[in-house]
């Protein structure tokens, strides 16, 4: 064998590695962005089955459940576009069960003055639900729904908002009453509820609205009480302090 085919031999190795190696690297490029884009989907979808499941149903709207359910839906036929696993397409036939059944929000919880147990509870769904309006603001941005649909979705997120902002308040109202009395609460009581007729629409906000409206009429009435209580022992005070002068005038 001449050098010059040796030469050629050598530099027809040399193609075929590069070549190899270009396709190698390729490969190892294409499977790298695959195994990202799985990571995003899953994560996306974890966002909105985490704000799915851990929001109370009572702040959910049919239509906001349904967009959440849907956007789901979505993201998992992404992922077996790229992943073929069984176990995915068990997870999409799981969210078609999921948007068939019943939804149902829940009651007020009559005679309470908050939907939420305890501040930890509204705080916690408070923060829920900015999460929800940050995620559905990023579909509006998206141009993944309908924006016709999203607004009034982003409204009621909105007024849930600031009615659990008012609920942290009545409950700050109800420790203030037990420290210092109603008559000291009686304007924080108030206050919230003006606050809530304001938005008089919103879902089962007239058993709360009634509620607190009681809960005025009781401070009020404890108020009332210890005025005229304080006016008659001022009374008793002024007529003691006039015949104690009388008596000193006589004398």
């Amino acid at each position: 064998m001449s050098p010059t085919q040796i030469g050629f031999l050598i530099l027809g190795g040399i193609v075929v590695l590069a070549v190899t190696a270009y396709i190698v690297q390729t490969l190892e490029t294409q499977r790298r962005q695959r195994q990202m884009r799985l990571l995003m989907l899953r994560d996306q979808i974890r966002r909105a089955d985490h704000l799915l499941s851990a929001l109370p149903a009572f702040y959910v709207t049919p239509d906001i459940r349904t967009v959440l359910i849907k956007y789901m839906e979505r993201r998992w036929q992404q992922v077996m576009e790229l992943d073929r696993n069984p176990a995915y397409a068990k997870e999409v036939e799981r969210l078609t069960q999921l948007a068939g059944e019943r939804f149902d929000p829940g009651q007020y919880p009559a005679g309470s003055l908050t939907f939420s147990q305890d501040r930890d509870a509204a705080r916690r769904s408070r923060a829920l639900l900015r999460e929800l309006a940050q995620f559905l603001t990023d579909l509006q941005k998206q141009n993944l729904f309908s924006q016709n649909a999203l607004v009034p979705m982003i409204r009621h997120i909105k007024q849930s908002y600031t009615r659990l902002t008012i609920e942290l308040e009545i409950m700050d109202a109800q420790q203030t009453e037990e420290v210092a009395g109603p008559q000291v609460a009686l304007h924080s009581y108030r206050s919230a509820l003006t606050r809530l007729q304001g938005f008089n629409n919103a879902y089962q906000i007239d058993a709360q609205i009634f509620a607190l409206a009681r809960k005025v009429e009781e401070c009020e009435q404890v108020a009332e009480k210890l005025r005229q209580a304080a006016e008659e022992e001022q009374r008793v005070r002024d007529e003691a302090e006039r015949e104690r002068e009388q008596r000193e005038r006589y004398r």
